[in-house]
């Protein structure tokens, strides 16, 4: 097993562009809907206006079984929370796209 970074970024409906959602909301809701067999470790959020850029980092044995057990989460969240309704994820989003991570 291994700790594997997941990048999945959440977009607004199309009639909310601008919405900014609460990034330790969403990582509270995406905490309470993993399960002890999704092997969760870290969640980082980042909100901007219209998007949220969410990273996840599941133990899994490959990349294709993190981005399964990503998706799984994320499907919870986001039937799960009202708050979330309309929002649609992306996988590996371009790179004109991605997240600036800054290290520190």
């Amino acid at each position: 097993m291994h700790l594997i970074m997941t990048v999945v970024v959440l977009s607004a409906s199309p009639d909310q562009p601008a919405l900014l959602l609460d990034g330790n909301l969403v990582t509270d809701v995406i905490w309470s809907t993993a399960t002890t067999g999704d092997r969760l470790e870290h969640v980082y959020t980042r909100s901007t206006a219209g998007r949220l850029d969410i990273v996840l980092f599941p133990l899994a044995a490959d990349a294709r079984e993190a981005a399964a057990t990503a998706d799984r989460i994320i499907h919870r969240a986001l039937t799960g929370a009202p708050f979330l309704a309309g929002w649609t994820p992306a996988r590996d989003p371009p790179a004109e796209r991605a997240p600036p991570w800054n290290p520190v």
